[in-house]
């Protein structure tokens, strides 16, 4: 799966052949075929995999016990961060998501496993209002929007940010050791500001 998702990020999907993936692999066509059965197959069980992997995550920090809502948000933005820094390839094609799925089948399963993952940030967030430590009724929504877009063009924008960081654009660990940690504080603050109850509130 791994060559696929990278000559899937790198090539896009439609320029991307089942031929190209087996040499990319090192298997033959006929493997793949009999594995996943087809091209858009592939791609299906490659969302599905690291979707529900992060979905594993997302559990295990959201039914942590002794744990207060705010960790727990603070925990998921930093898996996120984390998992999407690991998997750039992946995330590339995540990105490109809407172009790629043209299968409506295909398109709304994977949105049934993201809503999922949704649904429990959601959980936790509704967890921390009823709780009196969050705001009631918060556009998660666009909270969403906010957060990816900043982690997004973070990563899409490399370049830029080598130069005002003066980083070596070549080197990706430099890269990473840099950026990471600013990324997770401002978000964190972020969500915090945005989430939390304020004194002058209550």
């Amino acid at each position: 799966m791994e060559a696929a998702v990278r000559l899937f990020a790198g090539k896009g999907f439609d320029n991307t052949s089942v031929r190209d993936v087996a040499k990319a692999a090192g298997v033959n066509v006929a493997m793949i075929s009999y594995y996943f059965g087809s091209k858009e197959k592939l791609l299906e069980a490659i969302f599905i995999k690291y979707i529900t992997t992060m979905r594993a995550k997302l559990e295990e920090i959201v039914f942590a016990s002794n744990v207060t809502p705010a960790e727990k948000i603070d925990r998921i933005l930093e898996s996120y961060i984390d998992t999407i820094a690991a998997n750039r390839h992946f995330h590339l094609l995540m990105v490109r998501e809407q172009g790629v799925m043209k299968n409506k089948i295909m398109y709304d399963g994977v949105k049934s496993l993201k809503l999922k993952n949704t649904s429990l940030i959601k959980g936790a967030i509704k967890a921390g209002a009823k709780a009196g430590i969050f705001k009631k009724n918060v556009d998660i929504t666009i909270l969403g929007l906010t957060v990816f877009g900043t982690i997004n063009q973070a990563f899409n924008t490399q370049r830029f940010l080598c130069e005002q960081y003066r980083i070596n654009p070549e080197n990706e660990a430099e890269f990473l050791k840099v950026i990471i940690p600013r990324l997770k504080t401002h978000l964190k603050e972020v969500v915090r500001s945005y989430l939390l109850v304020k004194e002058s509130d209550k």
